[in-house]
């Protein structure tokens, strides 16, 4: 007779992963592994870039961006926990690139606001000719950059095995249950 190892790791599948975290919508307690973020992550990627290739979408792929915007905080913030870390070292990600969006807003609006006209052009050479501008952009841009590989690294790590403050191991609880 074969013996089943309860500490088995099973995979989460698409279909799976995806009802998690709806399910899950704003739960931003306990554990969520890896898959369950990736697959999400899948998703929402790929529904985005149908969305936008789809000419006259853009209000249905802002729609969808509320729709999933707090399940993928909750989803984020439940695979920090799950590798041990708390949900608010997501701030260290996010910050830097809210600077670089708001650093943009600041000077696109600057330039409006001094009677210029708004055309793509026009804003990359008012930024290419302003030096200061050129390298707050280019240092906002390279700290995301740093800050995007890293988060990429860390949500991309095994699960901390066994129970930690957060709760138990998402795959060990799944595979007990799977042996039985």
């Amino acid at each position: 007779m074969q013996r089943i190892n309860p500490l088995k790791h099973i995979t989460m599948n698409f279909g799976e992963a995806i009802k998690s975290v709806f399910s899950k919508y704003a739960t931003f307690s306990g554990r969520a592994r890896r898959s369950e973020f990736w697959y999400f992550f899948l998703l929402n990627f790929l529904v985005s870039f149908v969305l936008n290739l789809i000419p006259h979408f853009s209000v249905v792929s802002g729609l969808w961006a509320l729709a999933v915007l707090i399940p993928t905080l909750a989803v984020t913030v439940r695979r920090f926990h799950d590798i041990g870390k708390s949900g608010w070292t997501y701030l260290y990600f996010l910050i830097p690139s809210l600077l670089f969006i708001g650093y943009w807003f600041y000077l696109v609006f600057q330039y409006i606001s001094a009677g210029y006209d708004l055309d793509e052009e026009s804003v990359a050479a008012i930024i290419t000719a302003n030096s200061s501008a050129s390298l707050i952009t280019c240092i906002l841009l390279l700290v995301s950059l740093i800050a995007a590989i890293i988060f990429i690294v860390l949500m991309a790590r095994d699960s901390q095995p066994g129970e930690n403050k957060w709760g138990p191991n998402p795959k060990e609880i799944q595979s007990q249950e799977n042996a039985w």
